[in-house]
């Protein structure tokens, strides 16, 4: 039995001398189709990635929409502040939140109520890094900027809400999806989106809102369904 046992083993010695490992033209093949295939998923994975640090700025303007019917509700007018509003915001890592409390010329904090979220990187401490707002911050995230609004028709007594992303237009193609300018993150602004008119006092016509309904301008956002 002692024989039989080394004739085996000799044998599976010897099988395993006869194996052979991979050639250098096959291991550059493989990796090869490895970097093919990195090379068409990346830039897919990377807009995922962009997508999900966008919900960061959806969520919190959908915070902000409800917070300001329930202003309307309690007050009879929207909140013309990020104080009286009460929503907490200045922790967003992708984003500065701001209200517009002088969106339009007919009476906005009564009818109307405007928001936005436009790109940022922070330092350590959470504070803006200076020159990182909007086309620098979007380019380098992956990310676009938000505008929200919320009207109250007096009529039928209904909200109207919409929230608008900017598009890839040739208009703000160039500036990597920005649509607000002049804006200061997690505060107030003045007259960044008009709510009836484009163009006026640093307005980039991100949204066109008359006194009943909410809606997207179309060249230069796109609804957020």
């Amino acid at each position: 039995m002692n024989n039989t046992f080394k004739a085996n083993l000799l044998k599976t010695l010897a099988n395993k001398k006869g194996n052979k490992g991979f050639t250098l033209i096959e291991l550059l093949v493989v990796v090869i189709i490895i970097g093919v295939l990195a090379a068409i998923a990346l830039p897919n994975l990377l807009g995922q990635v962009g997508k999900a640090r966008e919900s960061e700025a959806k969520s919190t303007l959908g915070a902000m929409s409800r917070a300001q019917q329930t202003a309307f509700a309690e007050r009879g007018r929207f909140a013309g502040s990020m104080a009286e509003l009460e929503v907490p915001v200045g922790n967003e890592k992708f984003y500065g939140i701001f209200l517009d409390a002088a969106a339009s010329d007919v009476t906005p904090v009564a009818q109307n109520g405007f928001m936005g979220a436009s790109g940022v990187n922070r330092n350590a401490d959470g504070t803006v890094i200076g020159g990182d707002i909007g086309a620098n911050a979007n380019g380098q995230n992956g990310t676009r900027d938000y505008a929200a609004g919320i009207t109250y028709d007096p009529l039928n007594r209904v909200f109207s809400t919409v929230v608008c992303r900017a598009n890839n237009s040739a208009t703000v193609a160039g500036n990597k999806y920005v649509i607000h300018t002049a804006m200061a993150v997690n505060g107030d602004n003045a007259k960044v989106i008009d709510g009836t008119v484009a163009g006026l006092a640093g307005d980039t016509g991100a949204t066109t809102v008359d006194d009943a309904i909410a809606t997207c301008d179309t060249t230069n956002t796109e609804e957020v369904k």
